[in-house]
């Protein structure tokens, strides 16, 4: 695990593939938010402090986690709530693109073929939920007064619910966002995910998803 301390308050740690091997641990056992996973990234965080030195100085943590192509995750964490989460969102372009570049020169020097990086739209948030129940929550913490471009999509047990910013100021933006990482976890938006979501998911809800999920769950 290879750590970057971005700010006083925030954090990315770089977990390969061969970490999760020596955890014994999936990309399931993160995402479904299981005993094992949650021991996991608690584990991360402490051992931050031995690393780089970090100290939690707030109580709430808000945590951004991102899979990788070799099957390892990037993994942010903050104690600065919503202004915080956006000094994540600052810095995952830039750490994913890295990561990207050196998957492409490995595969460049052992096939001569290098594959194009995937390109992560800033303007489009998507968040990953274990239950519908969950998505439901998050939706109904955001103000009915706030119109949210947004859609449901559901692959195997987890629910993908994907913001766009629209017409919503950044700072609205990066707001309903932090809100999210207390119910699931935020994924990079790439054209390829997408992509891949429309083909292996199932889409729930086309448009104004965080709309009509609210008044589901306020019924």
């Amino acid at each position: 695990m290879k750590y970057k301390k971005i700010n006083d308050a925030t954090v990315q740690c770089i977990i390969t593939a061969e970490d999760m091997l020596e955890y014994g641990l999936t990309l399931s056992d993160i995402f479904e938010r299981n005993e094992k996973g949650e021991e996991f990234l608690r584990d991360i965080i402490e051992r931050a402090h031995d690393e780089i030195g970090y100290q939690i100085n707030g109580e709430n943590i808000a945590m951004q986690i991102t899979p990788l192509k070799d099957k390892g995750l990037v993994v942010t964490f903050t104690d600065e709530g919503p202004m915080g989460f956006r000094d994540i969102l600052q810095h995952l372009k830039d750490v994913l693109q890295g990561v990207s570049e050196e998957f492409e020169r490995q595969e460049k020097d052992s096939t001569q073929q290098g594959a194009q990086a995937e390109t992560y739209d800033e303007n489009r948030r998507m968040f990953v939920f274990a239950s519908l129940h969950q998505a439901m929550q998050y939706a109904a913490s955001i103000p009915s007064a706030v119109s949210v471009k947004s859609h449901l999509y559901k692959e195997n047990d987890a629910y993908y619910l994907v913001l766009e910013k629209n017409r919503l100021s950044y700072k609205m933006f990066n707001k309903i966002s932090a809100q999210a990482v207390e119910f699931g976890n935020l994924i990079a938006v790439s054209n390829e995910r997408m992509q891949y979501l429309e083909e292996h998911g199932e889409r729930l809800i086309a448009d104004r998803a965080v709309s009509r999920l609210r008044r589901i769950y306020l019924a």
